[in-house]
């Protein structure tokens, strides 16, 4: 069976309505869309049209702007599979970050990054500052290196995942090194069920990553992370454990599951 070819026409306009998300909600002028598209303006008015008739765009009767309209609101508030299963871990993202009170993170992969999802900031004057929605080269990151990881073929996937301009941009030297401790990391994840990055990622900050396996390939990863200075050996041991102590209480309808370390095998 031959495979389906996208049409365009459905592409341009899935891409004219996350174009409009971004932009002002007041309006943006069609001259704008087309260049900033790289469309002519006939092809983006049509495009434009065609959304008005569903009311997923609207148009000012001033300005004459485009805005998304009214008809995306369903979109907006449909719930997906991962925005359900983020809202189902978050008590348990909790309860790690009250046992330990740092930061913690719910990851996946998107392309060759790692995107947060969610997070608990922990109680206390120093600590690490993130955002949820923002992305971090996967190789330099535990969680990175807790998903990539638990690939089947890793190693093939790992060329792959090192592959991007900010491992691009590094000289060969560093290159090597990063390779050398995601390898290391991928050692410690077979043995012991969990990663780790000091100061890769961001300076002065470590981190701790934990894989849970999904259904289907659909891995999530769980991070600790904390300045460097609190992040010894022993806490980055107990912290592993921690999370994995409290993940394995997730319930089996889930379809969750912490990966087994070299003693669970």
């Amino acid at each position: 069976m031959s495979t389906p070819k996208p049409l365009a026409s459905v592409s341009r306009a899935l891409t004219l309505v996350e174009y409009l998300a971004t932009r002002d909600p007041d309006g943006t002028p069609l001259g704008t869309i087309a260049a900033d598209m790289g469309l002519n303006k006939a092809t983006v008015y049509n495009t434009l049209a065609t959304l008005r008739e569903h009311n997923w765009v609207e148009q000012d009767n001033v300005t004459g702007y485009y805005r998304l309209g009214d008809g995306i609101a369903p979109i907006a508030a449909y719930r997906t599979s991962t925005r359900r299963t983020v809202d189902q871990l978050r008590p348990y993202l909790a309860t790690i970050g009250r046992r330990f009170n740092e930061l913690v993170h719910l990851g996946q992969l998107a392309d060759t990054e790692v995107i947060y999802l969610d997070k608990v900031e922990p109680d206390r004057p120093i600590r690490v500052v993130s955002a949820v929605g923002k992305r971090a080269t996967a190789v330099t990151t535990s969680l990175g290196r807790a998903l990539i990881g638990s690939f089947a073929d890793r190693d093939a996937q790992l060329a792959w995942y090192m592959d991007t301009p900010d491992m691009n941009l590094r000289t060969k030297a560093d290159q090597r090194e990063v390779r050398r401790r995601v390898i290391a990391n991928f050692v410690n994840l077979d043995e012991r069920g969990w990663t780790e990055e000091i100061e890769e990622n961001e300076p002065g900050i470590a981190c701790v990553g934990v894989p849970l396996l999904g259904p289907n390939g659909k891995n999530l990863a769980i991070s600790v992370s904390a300045p460097a200075e609190r992040m010894s050996p022993e806490y980055r041991a107990d912290i592993a454990r921690g999370i994995r102590e409290e993940l394995d209480k997730l319930p089996a309808g889930l379809h969750l599951r912490t990966r087994p370390a070299g003693s669970e095998l």
